[in-house]
């Protein structure tokens, strides 16, 4: 896995930039409701930054003390592990995992925290399926894999509420630009 810290400086320019980070928070605005909005691994804070500009409130959140520097640059942001948020129980709107549970060995523990800090009727959106966006690779059961996230959000009362996808807009290296899929799980 990449260091993140070390990555932080370049992260933007080798993943899309401006362009990845509006298609990725216009795909996330239509499966969230207003309020607030918890950005999970929010890496540089340019994707949680475009959310923020789409009439969100937003924090971010990612344990790369690298990237965090750089978010706060954008938006709001702590420090923290997506395994423990460093937030209290039903206190947000929505929560985002962007490119964030392909990178885990084991997801559970980040879906059960998503829908710890949900309010009643308040919206988890991740990436799923990355592999699929990018080709052949990798574990052999993904962490993100759509059939284990679904089954996970469903343990913690959390019921599908919404799909959607987007281009990885200069993530393609020198072949197409993957497509990212998105799921939204609303809780009762």
């Amino acid at each position: 896995m990449l260091d993140y810290d070390l990555e932080a400086g370049r992260y933007d320019e080798t993943r899309g930039g401006p362009a990845r980070a509006r298609a990725a928070a216009d795909a996330v605005r239509g499966l969230v409701p207003g309020g607030t909005l918890l950005d999970v691994a929010c890496g540089t804070g340019l994707v949680t930054r475009e959310l923020a500009r789409r009439g969100l409130r937003v924090l971010g959140v990612d344990a790369a003390a690298g990237m965090a520097r750089l978010a706060a640059g954008r938006v709001d942001v702590v420090r923290g592990d997506g395994r423990a948020l460093p937030v209290r129980d039903g206190c947000v709107d929505a929560v985002t995992t962007i490119w964030l549970l392909h990178l885990l060995d084991d997801a559970r523990l980040v879906i059960a925290e998503a829908a710890r800090v949900l309010r009643p009727g308040g919206v988890f959106v991740t990436t799923v399926d990355k592999r699929a966006a990018h080709g052949p690779g990798g574990r052999a059961e993904p962490a993100d894999r759509s059939a284990l996230v679904v089954e996970e959000t469903a343990r913690h009362g959390l019921r599908p509420s919404g799909e959607s996808g987007f281009v990885g807009l200069g993530q393609g290296g020198a072949g197409p630009d993957p497509v990212f899929r998105l799921l939204a799980f609303r809780r009762a």
